[in-house]
């Protein structure tokens, strides 16, 4: 679980650098360059105190989730704001930025409760009490809305223009 765990960490970064070449905001932007710093001291205390290494980190990750869900309704609060788009004409879902924010918006309210709940389900004495059909109808709604992201994000290349260097 250490590789997986340092994995979730290495998904906020990216996904901040993400963001951070999308809004304008300056405010939001500093506190976007800045948070990868706070979320590696949060992923650190979970990994090396709290929680383990042989256990998923979910408390660290459900923050994560929630920082995410921020950054994306940010995000969109700035596409429906933006006068350039307004005064060109140009329409929110045509932009490939929409469509890629969309998937993550969704996953991560998905997986945001499912993150937070994980470590109550790790223990030995809560793990007896919860019947194996609610983790069963949790894995099918994260992996159907995992699917549904995968489809958002194959719009969102669609809408993606070509390089004169990849053009057929």
């Amino acid at each position: 679980m250490w590789f997986f765990n340092l994995m979730h960490f290495l998904q906020f970064v990216i996904l901040s650098l993400f963001y951070l070449t999308c809004i304008k905001s300056p405010k939001l932007r500093y506190l976007i360059l800045r948070l990868p710093i706070v979320m590696l001291c949060i992923f650190s205390v979970d990994f090396f105190r709290m929680e383990g290494m042989k256990f998923y980190d979910s408390i660290s990750t459900g923050i994560k989730a929630a920082l995410m869900i921020f950054y994306a309704i940010s995000l969109f609060m700035q596409q429906l704001g933006d006068k350039e788009l307004i005064e060109k004409s140009i329409y929110i879902n045509s932009l490939p930025t929409f469509w890629y924010n969309s998937g993550i918006f969704l996953y991560f309210c998905s997986t945001i409760l499912f993150s937070i709940s994980l470590s109550l389900t790790q223990t030995q004495k809560v793990q007896a009490s919860i019947p194996m059909n609610m983790v069963y109808v949790t894995y099918v709604i994260v992996y159907t809305v995992g699917s549904i992201s995968m489809i958002l994000f194959y719009v969102g290349l669609t809408k993606t223009k070509l390089l004169k260097y990849a053009d057929h």
